[in-house]
């Protein structure tokens, strides 16, 4: 009797330990829980107030305000992309920024019409940022590679440098420092998402973003 009451005692401390790690593997991360709106011609106004992260969403140890600057930084290095994400919503827009990379062969990027995953992470369009990726257009978490022209010509290397991105129904272009990189006709991809800021997985590395303008266009 006392051997079956332990086995029993046993199956249910297993079904516990089960029970918990579905739970946790089906934990939804805060970051996709977060209540978004339309980006509006007023609203756009105010896409980062050059103050602090007031609208935006991200893991606080990598993503700051420094200097009027958004900053992703890691001393370490990270095993998994880290996302800062707006709290609107685009469809047809134009961004403009300035953006500086340390090391200029570390990784980031600007997603847009994204979507944000369970986990986190993103899954939509994103603009390249790094050497040998610099002007081209990646699929995260999706479709991959979409433009694999590199602009790394026309980049400022330790500079800051001008990009800016534009999408209007399935069209899209994107531009470094004036130059036109990206210009794709592509009827598979979203009309409508989030726009984030990348850290990328690896070594140590600090990305600045500066003079951030979000245009709705009608």
């Amino acid at each position: 009797m006392r051997r079956l009451i332990r086995s029993a005692c046993c199956l249910l401390y297993c079904v516990s330990l089960v029970q918990t790690g579905i739970a946790e593997e089906k934990q939804i991360s805060p970051l996709a829980q977060r209540d978004r709106v339309l980006a509006t011609t007023e609203n756009a106004k105010s896409f980062f107030n050059g103050k602090d992260l007031t609208g935006w969403a991200g893991d606080q140890s990598l993503w700051s305000v420094q200097e009027g600057f958004i900053v992703g930084e890691t001393t370490t290095g990270i095993k998994k992309n880290s996302f800062l994400y707006s709290d609107l919503i685009v469809k047809d827009f134009e961004l403009s920024m300035k953006v500086r990379l340390t090391p200029n062969d570390a990784n980031s990027g600007v997603q847009f019409r994204s979507e944000v995953l369970p986990d986190g992470l993103a899954r939509g369009y994103q603009a390249d940022i790094g050497q040998k990726w610099w002007g081209k257009l990646y699929h995260e978490h999706g479709r991959k590679m979409l433009w694999d022209k590199d602009a790394t010509r026309h980049v400022k290397v330790g500079e800051w440098n001008e990009y800016r991105i534009r999408a209007k129904g399935h069209h899209i272009q994107t531009y470094l420092n004036g130059n036109l990189c990206v210009d794709l006709h592509d009827p598979e991809g979203e009309t409508s998402g989030v726009i984030a800021l990348q850290v990328h997985s690896g070594g140590p590395l600090k990305v600045e973003f500066k003079d951030l303008k979000l245009t709705v266009l009608e």
